[in-house]
């Protein structure tokens, strides 16, 4: 999920800088980025072995209720990762759907333009710059935000191969 937030970012911050004049982009760093940032990727994090910890008796066995609290706090930070990412992608998908209602952006959608000719089009729509402009600044910092969340589980991890192996 963060990958995939800093690379939209990323894209929207590229495409804006170059949004008066798309001609001066590299051709390279327009077929990286692509229509990416308009795309979307959902993500449904799995969290059935916690509700199998919990339908079970296993998680009354962990004789450490500490870790056992541990175990607990990864799945919630699971959970806050991934309600993190679905308002990024519900702020962008809102904004990506205002500009795609437009009238223009349904006649030009059906024409054969080039990469550079699409965004060249989307920064002249009002709502096209307004969504690559939501796109680049949802979160601040998610790197931030995401690697917090990673070196919590990272934490709950060393914890249970401290106490198993």
């Amino acid at each position: 999920m963060m990958k995939i937030e800093i690379f939209n970012k990323e894209g929207a911050c590229y495409l804006l800088q170059y949004k008066d004049k798309m001609n001066e982009a590299s051709s390279d760093s327009l077929n990286y980025y692509g229509y990416f940032p308009f795309q979307s990727q959902n993500f449904l994090p799995v969290t059935d072995a916690m509700e199998m910890l919990r339908a079970s008796s296993v998680m009354q066995n962990i004789k450490n209720k500490e870790l056992a609290v541990e175990i607990i706090q990864a799945y919630a930070v699971i959970k806050n990762a991934h309600l993190f990412y679905e308002g990024f992608s519900k702020a962008k998908d809102m904004a990506i759907e205002k500009y795609t209602s437009q009238q223009e952006f349904r006649k030009i959608s059906n024409e054969n333009k080039s990469l550079r000719e699409t965004w060249e089009f989307a920064f002249r729509i009002p709502e096209g710059f307004a969504a690559m402009r939501q796109i680049s600044f949802v979160h601040d910092d998610p790197h931030l935000t995401y690697s917090h969340y990673m070196e919590l589980i990272d934490k709950t991890i060393t914890f249970i191969d401290k106490e198993y192996n």
